[in-house]
This record gives structure tokens, C-alpha cells and sequence, in this order.
């Protein structure tokens, strides 16, 4: 038999030979864009991300840590890494400047909790990547990017983060801390927190009127005389008008006064006529009132009397009204808010709480 002179066929290259030739090609990925053209650092990188996907992790890991150094690294290979295991894609994730805002977008839709964990804590985190992060509600995630300074909150990412901290206290102690809360927010939230967030809340946000009413002084008379009024504007100057309660109500009403009829409520409790007419003497929705008599505190009653002008006897009365079998603590809870809380801010609460179920009411 004549012998086989045929070449042998090539042997597969050892894991050293991968990793010396991964290295090299790593490096020229790497190079800055005045030593290498466009097209040839593409070309490099496919060769690379063909040599990485049998490579193991230890090695896709040190093509990694390279590559989050690098401002111009491939896309394609960074987006493939970035999803990798969490030892190859934590290095990219912490500190890559390469990836982009799309790329981390899909990493949070895509990847793993520990993925989204380290995007949440990036130096900088931009609203379109925080929103991707809030949306799968993790608790973990939305603790780092409440506890980051770096990340920036879009409004509708804060009400999805004002729904999760309903539930969470840990999370609504945090939420409340943030700038991108706004009072309507706030105000919102302070119905499903603790007494203590609830005091965190209306220490931030019951801010004073005095700007609009100053602002606004000359534009009462201005509104009242009017012959066709503009329903934005009467609601505006409502808004920012210091008296709070009817008083053409109170000059008809069967109990005298407010304080009258919280008098008669504390005898018998707060019957639904007397609700509805408490909220006609207070000038505020009827749901509201409801709401405010049915809270399990009393922080909102204490806002109530204080924006109204009552008196603690009156607000001691409102508790024993409500009819709850906790009543002292919710005296004690009410007195603390009606002690420490100016009548301006109180009307302040009181009006964006009324304001949102009026809105509500009419489906804006």
C-alpha cells in the first residue's frame, strides 16, 4: 500500500494558543481610533466574538474587564458580554462609557436581578435607563436607584416608584428624600405610610402660600367681577385664597358652626348627614372628608382643624367622632401634626388633597 503523503490535518489550538491570540486581538480592539480605522477594529472584534464564544468564562472575563475601559470598544461584543454571565458582564456594567442607554435598556428587560442590580448603581443613570429599571419592580433595583445620587428619575418612573413604596415602607422613606418628589406625589403617598414618614412628608412639602397670595392679590377683585368667570382660574384662586371654610354655609346651617356640628358629632358620631354637611362648612369634597374621618391616624383630621382654624377641643372632638376604638392614639398623633403645623401649610395639604379628588372626580 502506498503511503499517505497527505498533510495531517490541523490540530484544534490549545487553550493557550486561544488565550495568547485572544489577548493580541483584545489589544488591537482596544487601540484608540487615531492608530486604527473603523473597519478594521469591526473586523478584529468579529474574529474576536467568535474566538469568545467557546473560550471559557475566565477568559471572557479578562476580555471584559479590558473592554470597560475603553470608550470606543465594538458595540456589537460589548452588548454580547454585557449579557453574559454576571462574573463576564459585571465589570462592563459598573463602568463601561461605551454602552448605551439602548444597550442597558435591554440588559434591564433581559438579563438577570444581578445585571440590573449594577446598572442601578453606575456612577450616572439616565432617566430612559432608571425607567427600564423601575419597571420590573424589584425591590433590591429600585433601593439602589433611590440610594443613588447619580440616578435621574423621570416623573412616571416616581409614580411607579409611589406605588411600590404604598407597600414598602423601606422604599417610601428613601422616595421621600428624592427631588424628583413632587408635592402632588408626596401628598398622595402620605395615605399609606407609617406616622412617622407621614410627619417626613408634610415637613418637605407643606410649603407656605404666601408667594401666590402675594402674587395674586390684585387679581381677586379683578376675578370677582367678571361677568363671565373662568372656571382655571376661580379653581387657581381657590387654591390660594386663605380662608378655607364656606361662609355662606355657615350662615345657614342648622348647627350654628363647624364647630357646632363636630360638637354634635362627637355625641352621636359622624352620621352621613353630618358628614356631607362637614364637608359643605369645610369647603372640601365629600370624599375627602370621608377619607380623612376613615384614616387609620390622626394626622389627617389634626390638618383638617388646623387649616379650618378649629381648636384642639374641637379636633379632640373630631377623633371621638370618627367613632375608631383607637382614638387615644390618634389624639396623640393629631395633636403632634395641629402643634407643629402653621395654619397657611395646613391649608396647603388640605387643598392639594381636595384639589386631585375634585380632578379626579371630573376624570382629568
Amino acid at each position: 500500500m502506498a503511503e499517505d503523503l497527505s498533510p495531517a490535518p490541523p490540530r484544534p489550538a490549545t487553550p493557550r494558543a486561544r488565550d495568547l491570540l485572544t489577548r493580541r486581538l483584545a489589544d488591537i480592539v482596544c487601540l484608540p481610533s487615531s492608530q486604527i480605522a473603523p473597519q478594521e477594529r469591526w473586523m478584529v472584534a468579529d474574529v474576536l466574538d467568535e474566538l469568545l464564544r467557546a473560550a471559557d468564562v475566565g477568559l471572557r472575563a479578562k476580555v471584559s474587564k479590558r473592554l470597560a475601559q475603553q470608550g470606543e470598544a465594538p458595540r456589537a461584543l460589548l452588548r454580547r458580554l454585557a449579557h453574559d454571565e454576571f462574573e463576564v458582564a459585571e465589570p462592563l456594567l459598573r463602568r463601561s462609557q461605551a454602552l448605551s442607554d439602548f444597550d442597558m435598556m435591554d440588559i434591564a428587560q433581559g438579563s438577570s436581578a444581578l445585571h440590573r442590580l449594577e446598572l442601578a448603581r453606575r456612577e450616572s443613570v439616565s432617566e430612559t435607563v432608571a425607567a427600564a429599571l423601575a419597571a420590573g419592580g424589584d425591590m433590591d433595583v429600585i433601593t439602589a436607584l433611590l440610594r443613588n445620587d447619580g440616578a435621574r428619575l423621570a416623573s412616571q418612573t416616581v409614580e411607579v416608584m409611589v406605588r411600590v413604596a404604598a407597600e414598602h415602607d423601606a422604599i417610601a422613606r428613601l422616595l421621600i428624600r428624592r427631588p424628583e418628589l413632587r408635592p402632588a406625589q408626596a401628598l398622595a403617598l402620605f395615605w399609606s405610610v407609617s406616622h412617622d414618614l407621614r410627619r417626613m412628608i408634610l415637613d418637605r412639602f407643606a410649603a407656605s402660600r404666601q408667594i401666590l397670595q402675594d402674587a395674586a392679590e390684585d387679581v381677586f377683585p379683578l376675578a370677582a367681577r367678571e361677568a363671565e368667570p373662568d372656571t382655571a382660574v376661580q379653581e387657581a384662586l381657590a387654591y390660594i385664597d386663605r380662608r378655607q371654610r364656606d361662609r355662606r354655609a355657615a350662615e345657614v346651617t342648622p348647627y350654628g358652626s363647624l364647630e357646632g356640628l363636630i360638637e354634635r358629632a362627637s355625641q352621636i358620631g359622624f352620621t352621613e348627614e353630618l358628614r356631607a354637611e362637614a364637608a359643605v362648612l369645610a369647603n372640601i369634597q365629600r370624599d375627602l372628608l370621608n377619607r380623612m374621618i376613615d384614616d387609620f391616624g390622626g394626622e389627617p383630621l389634626a390638618i383638617l382643624a388646623k387649616a379650618t382654624g378649629l381648636s384642639r377641643q374641637h379636633l379632640s372632638g373630631l377623633i371621638e367622632g370618627s367613632g375608631r376604638t383607637d382614638a387615644f392614639n390618634r389624639v396623640q398623633q393629631a395633636i403632634l401634626v395641629f402643634d407643629t403645623m402653621s395654619v397657611d401649610k395646613a391649608q396647603t395639604v388640605l387643598r392639594y388633597w381636595n384639589w386631585v379628588i375634585a380632578r379626579s372626580a371630573r376624570g382629568d
